[in-house]
């Protein structure tokens, strides 16, 4: 039979690029599992869920009517074995998977078992598809409640999102992933996984100098040693989540070794998923610290830093409706002050300064996106002492802070955090004491306007109760600006500004 010479040339150009591209992979030794686990490296994952198991090189034919899961095309309910082994191994390249040939040929290259990881990037597939909305009224038990900057934290490797970043924060106003935006480390720790936990160990340490050891008019200068070790657990589940963290802090003054730390602070926090709109967070912690020298209450005449002990355990309810997210917080916090002895060989037992403080609070906010959102807040509190001071006069108080300001959440890269404003009041019950009210301003904002620079706003309001002879309640603002730039990835330079005033209510007397 021949065959004219003209009915060829619309097929030379197709078969010189097939005989190309042929010897191009020989010469090459391309192989497209490995293509493909090349992107899967690049860390090309869907956050939200755990990474799909690879299957072993044995084949998986589809089964009569299977679906195929990218096109929703219905296979033909009676096909070939050539046919179902093709519809297999399509409908598994397009969920990523590797098939039992990707896999033949993965060990005819030298590779004794198929890499494992997240979901495999898929050549000539996009996937554009919106993420499914949640219908009111309908929860979906099964889906992941989690954020997916926290979800996408635990995959290995991470999808570029920071795991120490997860927190389970009850209070919006102390969030700890402000401080991750703005204080970037040089170097994180990657953490270990155990089962289903993963732990942080860290360990900082540092040289200090003051001028003014004791915090008088008779300044002594000092060098200082520290050490701060903390170990950080957290849980990578799909639903529920616990945290436990255990900090400690020692510290060693070459000349005056009374004034060494010796603290330590541990927490237990949990989160119980109900639905994926509403959920109930928990605190347990325990710590002991050292009182300042610079403490306007501490005893004039205390031989060495006072001890004190604190105890809180805090409940948390958070509901989301469409927009509105509503929260309904309450703490039980017990701070134990310990014996101190003075210069003059006494011994202070410190129990009019023991404090029980129960607290409250209502908290309602609009989003206008995923990182804007307006806030109102309402708080009540009550503190009760164990013992009458000195003066005889007791200290025991209620109070309210009523707030309002703007957030910008806890997933942005730009913004995090939020500022507040409002109006706060303290009753004193023995009306021998006067009332400490004020405005209230209160912030804890980050700024990341590039990935080398940074700033952290701090400002808080609160009203003291001094035990002290004489003295009444006090108003107390602390304010503080940190800039931080990264000159190289090993060095940051940090400036900081902090501001502490306190004015006491019935003294004519400002610090």
């Amino acid at each position: 039979m021949n065959i004219p010479v003209r009915g060829l040339r619309p097929y030379s150009s197709l078969l010189v690029g097939v005989l190309a591209a042929t010897v191009a992979a020989m010469l090459l030794h391309t192989n497209p599992a490995r293509a493909q686990q090349a992107w899967s490296d690049l860390s090309i994952v869907r956050p939200g869920g755990p990474p799909a198991p690879v299957p072993r090189a044995a084949s998986r034919p589809a089964p009569a009517g299977n679906t195929d899961p990218v096109s929703n095309n219905t296979m033909p309910s009676s096909p070939s074995e050539t046919d179902r082994r093709t519809a297999a191994a399509l409908a598994l390249r397009r969920t990523g998977l590797r098939t039992s040939i990707d896999v033949q040929r993965a060990q005819a290259d030298g590779e004794t078992e198929p890499p494992t990881g997240p979901d495999l990037a898929l050549d000539g597939h996009v996937d554009v598809a919106e993420p499914p909305v949640l219908a009111d009224g309908i929860e979906p038990i099964a889906a992941d409640p989690r954020l997916p900057q926290d979800s996408a934290a635990f995959l290995a490797p991470p999808a570029g999102y920071d795991a120490l970043a997860f927190q389970i924060e009850l209070d919006p106003a102390a969030d700890a992933r402000t401080n991750r935006l703005a204080r970037f480390e040089p170097y994180t720790p990657a953490g270990r996984r155990a089962g289903s936990w993963v732990i942080y160990p860290t360990v900082e340490a540092g040289i200090g100098a003051t001028s003014n050891v004791y915090r008088t008019s008779n300044a002594k200068p000092d060098l200082i040693f520290d050490v701060r070790p903390t170990l950080l657990a957290v849980t990578d589940w799909q639903r529920h989540a616990l945290q436990f963290k255990a900090t400690g802090l020692g510290s060693a003054y070459e000349k005056f070794s009374t004034e060494d730390d010796r603290s330590y602070s541990f927490e237990a926090r949990g989160r119980l998923d109900i639905t994926t709109r509403s959920n109930i967070e928990v605190l347990a912690a325990h710590s002991l610290d050292q009182e300042s020298r610079s403490s306007t209450f501490a005893p004039t005449d205390a031989k060495t830093r006072t001890i004190y002990a604190t105890d809180k355990i805090a409940v948390a309810f958070n509901q989301k409706i469409n927009r509105l997210s509503l929260q309904l917080r309450g703490a039980v916090t017990e701070i134990d002050y310990h014996p101190v002895d003075t210069i003059a060989g006494a011994t202070l037992s410190n129990d009019e300064r023991d404090l029980s403080q129960r607290d409250v609070a209502v908290r309602a906010a609009w989003s206008f996106t995923p990182s804007l959102a307006t806030f109102a807040e309402v708080a009540l509190n009550s503190q009760t002492y164990r013992a009458l001071p000195a003066d005889g006069i007791g200290r025991d108080s209620t109070g309210d802070r009523t707030r309002a300001g703007l957030s910008f959440g806890s997933a942005s890269q730009i913004w995090r955090g939020e500022i507040a404003a409002g109006y706060g009041h303290q009753h004193a019950r023995d009306g021998r004491l006067p009332d400490v009210e004020g405005i209230l301003l209160d912030a804890n904002l980050g700024w990341r306007p590039t990935a080398i620079t940074s700033l952290l706003f701090n400002a808080r309001t609160d009203f003291l109760t001094s035990t002290l002879p004489g003295q009444g309640g006090a108003t107390q603002r602390l304010g503080s600006i940190e800039l931080r730039h990264a000159f190289q990835r090993q060095l940051n330079g940090i400036a900081s500004l902090s501001y502490q005033l306190t004015e006491y209510q019935g003294l004519t007397l400002s610090e």
